[in-house]
């Protein structure tokens, strides 16, 4: 957009060069008058925006200028630009482009400008120190330039610009645009508008993320909290799982029940490796009653054996025996001759 009078009506690449006011696309005008003279229009001033990019606001007070970043032409220092622009993910123009973000006072030519004359991408990300650097110096240059040439025809610009072909867009569709140098000019889409660019010089790179010079860079952040986190870490600090703490239940009771000093479990951190330790006294006992236990067993079994004696086979069971298993024939022969 921008702000008229009825004497200084600056041109629009997107209009046509006229002397009428209100220019077109008028979307606000302001009047001041006197009263001691019939109201009498004394001064008079009217925004106008074609493409609707713009905004006005009607405040009181300048409280909302203070949410805008330092203006480009005058204020931004050196120092802030590299804190802004050194290392960040953000694309170079987004960067450019928000007005309260880093800097403000650039508009969308005056980043391509910027760019161009940089050999940077718009997409680029990752900047670098000599890169800020060289961006800062040719931004003032070019702000200062634009200033100086603000109420002048175009061809005030230096004529190595890319300013004088990036508008060819519109009116040259069929033929080739390129810029002072017979570089061919392309258009692409970056942080949501057109940009002109040219690809032979501006190309984009892989930036890396650059970090503090203190900092040794042997991996993420993340990689070596994890290595501390295993180095440090022991088996006693993992959890016991479910099927763990069952069978510790279940050990203890049963240790309770043959009143024995209780075992100690040791856990290596797996659902199934387990080592149990035992006293001496503990492991004698048991094999004590093994053995007790044993001795009983054999003891009743001859007690059974002499006790319940088979008794002989009747002359009828014999028969049963012999017609139901042929092949038993042997066997029950053996039992008849006895």
């Amino acid at each position: 957009g921008r702000i008229s009078t009825p004497n200084i009506i600056p041109s629009l690449m997107e209009l046509k060069d006229s002397d009428e006011y209100p220019p077109p696309h008028c979307h606000l005008r302001l009047k001041i008058t006197d009263t001691k003279k019939n109201n009498l229009v004394v001064e008079e001033s009217c925004f106008t925006d074609p493409r609707k990019f713009g905004s006005v606001t009607l405040s009181t007070t300048l409280e909302q200028f203070d949410e805008l970043a330092p203006d480009a032409y005058n204020e931004i220092t050196q120092e802030q630009l590299n804190i802004g622009l050194i290392g960040k993910a953000m694309s170079i123009k987004g960067l450019l482009l928000d007005q309260k973000r880093v800097l403000s006072g650039v508009g969308n030519w005056v980043a391509d400008e910027i760019l161009y004359q940089c050999h940077l991408h718009p997409e680029q990300t990752y900047l670098t120190q000599p890169q800020v650097t060289k961006l800062g110096e040719r931004m003032k240059f070019i702000l200062t330039t634009a200033v100086q040439c603000l109420n002048n025809d175009n061809k005030a610009f230096p004529l190595d610009w890319l300013f004088h072909c990036r508008w060819d867009k519109r009116s040259s569709k069929s033929k080739a645009i390129t810029d002072p140098k017979g570089r061919t000019v392309i258009f692409v889409t970056a942080a949501g508008r057109t940009s002109a660019i040219v690809p032979s010089i501006q190309k984009k790179t892989a930036g890396k993320q650059q970090r503090p010079s203190n900092e040794k860079d042997n991996g993420s952040t993340r990689n070596r909290k994890k290595k501390d986190a295993q180095t440090t870490a022991t088996p006693t600090d993992k959890k016991p799982t479910l099927k763990a703490i069952k069978s510790t239940k279940e050990m203890e009771k049963q240790n309770k029940s043959d009143n024995t000093p209780s075992s100690v479990q040791v856990y290596q951190g797996t659902k199934n490796k387990r080592k149990t330790t035992t006293d001496a006294s503990s492991s004698n006992t048991s094999n004590n009653r093994r053995a007790k236990s044993a001795t009983n067993k054999s003891v009743n079994n001859n007690n059974n054996d002499t006790s319940k004696k088979r008794r002989p086979y009747s002359t009828t069971q014999k028969k049963l025996i012999t017609q139901q298993s042929p092949k038993r024939t042997r066997r029950s022969e053996r039992l008849a001759s006895k």
